[in-house]
């Protein structure tokens, strides 16, 4: 079956010029365009499922340089572009521990003032990531935890694991301290597995960070 390139150029202009997708081939690259990669790792895995990058257009970061004296030193240039580059490879990665079904993204949450809050909004909250998401949701169907939910049914049990995945993220999306307490009661019966310590330990952190959050808020019933 032939691919009708009209239909493709109907939908590209019909998709919002801010956003852009989430390729699973290896794009081709014009002039001035950066490419971000959140590649899964794994040899047993297809290109379609491994490759997860998104492509900014030329000018996006606009004209970045660094200098001394006024004067481009072209090698802490590369450095600082680079550092960037990667940043933003972190915060698309994130995205996608967040939701692995993410298809198409925003354009301004990859912008330079986009990539720096998001960096330092999420720094006090990561505490020390030593798990991926892929490692929980292999772990999760072997767990005690598992076991002791699989009456609740596939919802349940697909709710829990997606939750302890999403630990994996930055924005891990737990809003009260109350909730990391709760898994942490949830993860008892296996924390004797080293993959449940790095759980407690993450979710631990995140309590803490929440806990001083809501210390430090400001509400009516203060004034």
């Amino acid at each position: 079956m032939g691919v009708n390139l009209e239909s493709i150029e109907t939908i590209m202009t019909l998709l919002n010029t801010n956003q852009v997708t989430i390729d699973t081939v290896t794009p081709a690259l014009t002039l001035g365009q950066i490419q971000l990669s959140a590649d899964k790792r794994g040899k047993e895995l297809s290109d379609a499922e491994r490759i997860r990058r998104i492509v900014l257009p030329a000018g996006h970061w606009g004209n970045l340089e660094a200098t001394t004296n006024g004067a481009r030193l072209q090698g802490l240039t590369e450095i600082l572009q680079n550092s960037l580059k990667q940043l933003a490879s972190d915060k698309l990665r994130d995205l996608l521990n967040e939701n692995p079904g993410l298809r198409i993204v925003d354009l301004d949450q990859f912008s330079i003032s986009a990539l720096l809050s998001w960096s330092s909004d999420t720094s006090s909250s990561r505490g020390s990531i030593t798990f991926t998401r892929e490692q929980v949701e292999t772990w999760f169907p072997t767990s005690q935890l598992s076991q002791t939910y699989a009456d609740k049914g596939k919802a349940v049990l697909d709710f829990l694991s997606n939750r302890l995945a999403t630990l994996s993220a930055k924005n891990h999306g737990l809003k009260k301290p109350e909730d990391a307490l709760k898994l942490i009661t949830l993860l008892a019966a296996d924390s004797a597995t080293p993959l449940v310590t790095d759980l407690i330990q993450r979710l631990t952190h995140i309590e803490k960070a929440l806990t001083q959050r809501t210390s430090d808020a400001i509400s009516l019933d203060d004034l």
